[in-house]
Order: C-alpha cells, then sequence, then structure tokens
C-alpha cells in the first residue's frame, strides 16, 4: 500500500509573532525534524506552503494552496489534490517531537471502511497528525466553498476510526513520556519548554525512552 506524507509548513504565527516552522530546536530546523521522520516512513513526502522561497532547502516537492489562507482544512485539500495516492499521512510543522514509529502505528490502524484515523490525546482529537483517504476531496471542497473552516466540522462530515492512547504501541511501553510525541508550539513558552524537553530528552525518540 502507497503512502503519501502531506506536512503543513504553515507560515507566521499570529501566536509567536515568526514562523514556527523555521525556528530551531536541538541545533536542528523544527520542519527538518518532522521531514526526517516523515521520510522515514515513505520516500513521498510533500510540503504544503505558498511561501516555496523558505522550504527549498528541504528538497522536497512544494505544493501550494487551492484555496489560500484557510488554514490547514486548505492545506488538506492542496495535498489531497496533488497527491497520487489514495492514503495520505498529514502532519503539522509544530509537532517537535514526532517520531516514524508514532506514525507507522497510526497508519497500520487504517481499515477500508473509514475515511481517516485520527488520534485522541487527552481528550482531544489530533487531525493534523492523521490519515486520511482521497476520497475525503469532495466534502474538504465544500466546506471550504462554505467557509466552514473548523476541522472539527469537516471530520463531523466523514468516517472517522478514533485511535486512543491506548491503541499505541509507543503508549503501552511507556505511558508517561507518550505525550511529549504530540506536543505542539503556539507560543514562545512552547518553544522555551521544547528546547528543555529536547536537552533533557524527556520525549520518546526512534521507539525508545530516552534519560
Amino acid at each position: 500500500m502507497e503512502w503519501t506524507m502531506l506536512l503543513l509548513a504553515g507560515g507566521k504565527s499570529s501566536r509567536m509573532g515568526v514562523n514556527k516552522a523555521l525556528l530551531t530546536i536541538g541545533g536542528v530546523v523544527n520542519i527538518s525534524r518532522v521531514a526526517s521522520e516523515l521520510k522515514k516512513v515513505s520516500e513521498n513526502v510533500m510540503v504544503i506552503t505558498n511561501t516555496f522561497e523558505e522550504y527549498h532547502f528541504l528538497q522536497l516537492p512544494l505544493i501550494p494552496d487551492l484555496h489560500k489562507d484557510q488554514g490547514p482544512l486548505g492545506g488538506l485539500h492542496a495535498g489531497l489534490t496533488s497527491s497520487k495516492t489514495e492514503l495520505q499521512f498529514l502532519a503539522a510543522c509544530d509537532m517537535p517531537f514526532v517520531s516514524a514509529d508514532a506514525i507507522k502505528d497510526i497508519i497500520s490502524h487504517y481499515e477500508p471502511e473509514f475515511d481517516a484515523v485520527v488520534p485522541e490525546i487527552n481528550g482531544r482529537l489530533q487531525p493534523l497528525f492523521a490519515v486520511y483517504h482521497k476520497r475525503c476531496l469532495p466534502v474538504l471542497t465544500e466546506c471550504l466553498l462554505k467557509h466552514e473552516l473548523k476541522m472539527s466540522l469537516f471530520l463531523e462530515k466523514i468516517s472517522v476510526k478514533v485511535m486512543k492512547e491506548t491503541d499505541f504501541k509507543l503508549y503501552r511501553e511507556n505511558p508517561e513520556h507518550f505525550q511529549y510525541l504530540f506536543f505542539n508550539m503556539n507560543t514562545m513558552e512552547d518553544y522555551q519548554e521544547a528546547g528543555y524537553i529536547d536537552q533533557t530528552e524527556l520525549y520518546i525518540k526512534d521507539g525508545r525512552h530516552e534519560l
């Protein structure tokens, strides 16, 4: 089964005042960290962005939004439209501690009768680290045309398999530190915390807990 990895590059964060994709953690550009894990799962990785000049260094295909300034839904729409595979894995650029093992775990839970596989962590769905089938496109297009841009509204209109924490092998092996896989940066305080997590290696790296 072939997969396409879709990496949402985003842009300047209104809450951070900078492009968080290009911030460095542990000496590595944030988006490069995520791209590296995606490439361990599939060589077919595409970056969704409207600012090509910022991401040429990744040496990956760059895909523009067809519906600009429509947030993650617009990015997912661009990715599904451009992808040549039926199945895609979507990842945001602001999750510096994601791992290839976690991605493989989510992918392994895909079943043909579902349109998506979305993790639910601490009671919250994680639609920006999830599986989407190409057949979601008509619903996506409808949401964009109606300016219904919340991911939650989109998910209500498709068939979603929800993956709980306990479904993850990594959670069963080390539940205390599993949460860091889904750590995302929205503020400068989050960025500072990410630096601390990286320095102390409290997250799961390559399927192993390291301290």
